[in-house]
């Protein structure tokens, strides 16, 4: 069974020997050899120079021996079509920031797979780097998610000014997420039409909400989009962080992949969600320590998933930069050394 044919049997929801791992952010600071690629191009240069996003998506694949390569790129790509300002420096700086309902006037109409066509070119030279036979993923930011950056969301304690624009100016914030919602559709079959085995939707800042706000505004938008993306047959994934208290609303949708951050039980997962497959889901602050407990937690998971009929391995959110790689090394080898039971 290649790489690739055991990822997509997992998403499936069938039950393999092996357990498939990849992690989220797996192209990034905690390796050299980034570092090494970075100290000639901006994060921005690196997104738009296909050759280059494709080399560092190859480099955890080829480092670390993952069973999946991610396209690198970043969910706020989405947002520069629309007439919106945004740097890297080295978190996103966007401009100007949605205050105002009348500034929902402004976004300039576009098309997603022609404006954003040089991440289908990275996917390309992605697929010829790392061969047809390992899974090549794609991704877009959630609706909720980029609609919170775009109101000046950038940490916990900004994240007011984003339900203060839906509380205030509800039908604009819809319109907004209702646009967004139809670019991330565009967006993701282009990148499956470039050569994305499957896609993930990360809707980070969801989590925040309550049940009732994530019903209103995140879950139509989320169910949406893959909706879309299950009658055109691609294969998809959700992530939620913080999602403990909305896994129930999260079986709602027809994503093939659930994933789940560190925080749900996943023994508790197992029970709402089955049967679809689930993914995660290990504390990316546990790589930082020592390498046994790094393995000790990440048995406990195998062990507890070791008979769920499509089960992926990943860190329940992205991988830190103050990461070992040692450390990854390890993880990796540790899972791919587990045999499931049924």
């Amino acid at each position: 069974m290649t790489k690739k044919e055991l990822f997509l049997a997992n998403a499936r929801g069938e039950w393999t020997e092996q357990t498939p791992i990849w992690i989220m952010r797996q192209a990034g600071r905690y390796l050299p050899e980034y570092r090494e690629i970075k100290k000639n191009m901006t994060f921005e240069q690196l997104c738009r120079t296909p050759k280059a996003a494709a080399e560092v998506t190859a480099q955890p694949f080829e480092i670390l021996g993952l069973d999946a390569a991610i396209i690198f790129s970043d969910i706020l790509l989405i947002l520069e079509p629309l007439g919106v300002s945004l740097k890297f420096d080295p978190g996103p700086i966007i401009s100007p920031i949605l205050e105002r309902p009348n500034q929902v006037e402004n976004f300039r109409e576009f098309d997603a797979a022609s404006k954003l066509s040089f991440v289908g070119d990275a996917l390309v030279e992605a697929r010829k780097r790392i061969g047809e036979d390992i899974p090549l993923l794609g991704f877009c930011g959630a609706p909720f998610t980029v609609f919170a950056y775009l109101c000046g969301t950038r940490g916990a304690k900004d994240f007011h000014k984003t339900v203060q624009f839906l509380a205030n100016y509800p039908n604009q914030g819809k319109q907004v997420l209702e646009r967004l919602a139809t670019l991330s559709i565009q967006y993701l079959k282009m990148q499956a039409a470039a050569g994305a085995d499957a896609v993930q939707v990360f809707d980070t800042w969801a989590g925040e909400l309550a049940e009732d706000e994530f019903s209103e505004w995140s879950l139509p938008y989320l169910k949406r989009i893959v909706g879309e993306l299950s009658r055109a047959g691609i294969v998809s994934s959700i992530y939620i962080k913080g999602s403990y208290h909305l896994i129930k609303r999260m079986n709602d949708m027809k994503a093939n992949i659930i994933s789940l951050d560190w925080r749900v039980p996943m023994n508790e997962a197992v029970k709402v969600l089955a049967p679809k497959a689930l993914q995660g889901n290990l504390d990316p602050h546990l790589l930082l320590g020592k390498r046994e407990l790094v393995i000790k937690k990440a048995e406990q998971i195998l062990e507890e998933m070791s008979s769920y009929p499509g089960f992926i391995f990943n860190l329940g959110h992205g991988i830190l930069p103050e990461t070992p790689v040692d450390n990854v090394k390890a993880l990796v080898a540790t899972v791919h050394n587990f045999k499931r039971t049924r």
